[in-house]
């Protein structure tokens, strides 16, 4: 049987599982009922496997038999969301306030398809390195998987993600050369002023006002210092201070998020931000500080990577079902984490399906997509490592 013959025969069985990790969701690094099932299938397998990346990562590795070639790497992310599920499912969670709202338990699915058939079929030069990821939805996985030293350990030329797309038009592909997701940093503005009563407003320096001041001004920075041509977004999300309603506070906070493609575009918004809260503190005496964090960088696709995916997706869902110019998101993708330098290649693309937005209650991953995103990262493999 080809690809697409062999896949299609384990659809049920792929679905089987989804279902089962849909079940028994966990959030951020605290996977250990799933990435123990991850490994028990690997392992059934008789796929290597090393437990030591990111507290509950799993790497799998398998090596071809036909000599040495390329490295390449997938990734699949395999943490849940803190939510309840409301989606109705026999296999809904059973973990109250965790529900597989994004659609990792299909990720990691049919990235198990697709090791259980390079187990299978280890006719090719090079290596496979399978990686699941804990963490993603809160930015830290990838980071931590690398800091445990998982690129000097298992080094690797390429690496591939994936995601399912309910906004998208259902068994399409969709992907773009360059920047694909945002990075993201977040921020916290803290404005020290002079506390006091609020009867005396002239012997206190108020940190609430100069913070409104400095928030407000924040908010020409993108519309005057980035090119309309690029992306940058600033959101300030919360403030705090006070709390009484009859006293002056001495310090007030603010935070939120900054966004953008390009890292010139941080580097101006992450300037602006310093120079317009020192300069407007400073006009009332008061001090200004303004703490960056990243999130994750912007995921970048390479030529050479996306110049296969799109040859494979024309193969498997024809070019009328090929977007090769998706929009961008400005949401952050910590897949980027994995391309440890500017030398290695990555290509991150979309499955569009069925189904409500991501991250609501109600949504559950679209079991018809998994015989295309298995083939299509079949294909890859078997175009890469020839």
């Amino acid at each position: 049987m080809n690809t697409i013959e062999i896949v299609n025969a384990w659809h049920q069985e792929i679905t089987t599982w989804r279902h089962t990790l849909h079940s028994m969701p966990e959030v951020g690094f605290e996977l250990h009922n799933t990435s123990q099932y991850v490994a028990n299938k690997l392992e059934s397998w008789g796929i290597r496997i090393d437990r030591s990346f990111g507290q509950t990562g799993i790497v799998g590795i398998i090596d071809g038999t036909l000599g040495e070639g390329r490295t390449i790497a997938y990734r699949a992310d395999m943490d849940a969301l803190p939510m309840q599920d409301q989606t109705g499912q026999l296999y809904a969670s059973q973990n109250p306030g965790m529900a597989h709202a994004c659609g990792h338990d299909g990720h990691m699915a049919m990235l198990l398809a697709t090791a259980r058939y390079f187990s299978e079929n280890r006719d090719f030069r090079g290596r496979i390195i399978f990686l699941f990821q804990p963490a993603e939805e809160i930015g830290a996985g990838a980071k931590a998987m690398m800091e445990d030293g998982l690129f000097e350990q298992y080094p690797f030329d390429e690496v591939y993600g994936f995601h399912n797309m309910p906004r998208l038009p259902e068994n399409t592909i969709s992907l773009r050369y360059g920047p694909i997701t945002g990075a993201g940093e977040k921020f916290r503005l803290i404005v020290r002023g002079c506390s006091g009563h609020s009867s005396v407003p002239h012997k206190c320096i108020n940190p609430i006002t100069i913070s409104a001041k400095i928030i407000t001004a924040w908010q020409s920075i993108v519309s005057e210092c980035v090119p309309c041509s690029e992306m940058g977004v600033l959101a300030v999300t919360k403030i705090m201070s006070g709390e009484v309603f009859n006293s002056i506070p001495e310090s007030a906070e603010a935070g939120g998020t900054i966004r953008f493609y390009e890292r010139e575009v941080g580097k101006t918004l992450r300037r602006k931000m310093q120079l317009l809260a020192s300069s407007i503190a400073e006009a009332y005496d008061a001090e200004a500080e303004v703490l960056f964090e990243v999130l994750c960088p912007a995921t970048v696709n390479t030529p050479e990577q996306v110049d296969c995916v799109i040859d494979v997706a024309k193969q498997t869902v024809g070019a009328e079902n090929l977007n090769t110019n998706v929009e961008p998101s400005p949401g952050g993708e910590d897949m980027a984490f994995f391309k440890k330098d500017d030398n290695i290649g990555a290509c991150f693309f979309m499955i569009g399906s069925k189904g409500t937005n991501l991250h609501t209650c109600d949504f559950d991953f679209d079991d018809s997509i998994i015989p295309l995103g298995v083939t299509m990262l079949c294909r890859i493999a078997k175009q890469r490592l020839v």
